[in-house]
């Protein structure tokens, strides 16, 4: 009986270290009705998502224009795919990227927002983890937003399940009961004759 449940508790501490790993998880975040998703690629850089920006809520309703971002904990970050932004050190302010903090800022013209969109952030060394959330500054604009600009400053981003681990957690799971049922069967009905 001790065995058994040795085994129990190893195989389902696989199951969930399996599900834990950190290439299973990303980060999200819906701020005034408006989602910041952050994942790795496969290429070990970082992408920054945004999607429902025209949709925005409070008093980011109206924004229509992204002017810059931040990200804390990145390391040296070299740029951004399909953009002319440059990359800064430092933090961000009403005015842009301002130097201070422990971030890296990107920004340059402004551009007009669409409902989903996405940025890819190379960089050259240091580390990054999703599983230590990483902070988010960002910077909109708008001729209806209260002030001329709508800021997210510094909020967390949380690291939540993707659906994949989901599915493969509860397949795990469901595999798991079942072989535990087969393993727990009385002995004679394994259909060999006495």
């Amino acid at each position: 009986m001790k065995g058994r449940m040795v085994l129990l508790a190893g195989t389902m501490v696989l199951c969930l270290g399996l599900v834990g790993t950190p290439a299973s998880w990303a980060n999200s975040l819906t701020f005034q009705n408006v989602t910041f998703d952050l994942s790795l690629n496969g290429s070990g850089n970082l992408v920054l998502g945004i999607t429902n920006a025209l949709n925005a809520g409070s008093d980011w309703t109206g924004i229509d224009h992204l002017n810059a971002f931040a990200i804390n904990q990145y390391g040296t970050a070299t740029g951004l795919q399909s953009t002319g932004w440059s990359t800064n050190a430092g933090g961000l302010s009403s005015g842009g990227c301002d130097g201070s903090g422990n971030f890296t800022c990107f920004n340059g013209q402004s551009f007009a927002l669409t409902n989903s969109f996405s940025f890819e952030i190379t960089h050259s060394g240091g580390t990054f983890s999703l599983s230590n959330p990483p902070s988010l500054k960002v910077l909109f604009s708008g001729a209806d937003v209260p002030n001329g600009h709508g800021s997210l400053l510094s909020q967390p981003i949380p690291a939540v399940p993707v659906p994949g681990t989901l599915l493969m957690f509860g397949l795990a799971f469901v595999l798991f009961v079942g072989w535990y049922q087969w393993y727990k069967r009385p002995a004679g009905l394994d259909g060999a004759s006495a």
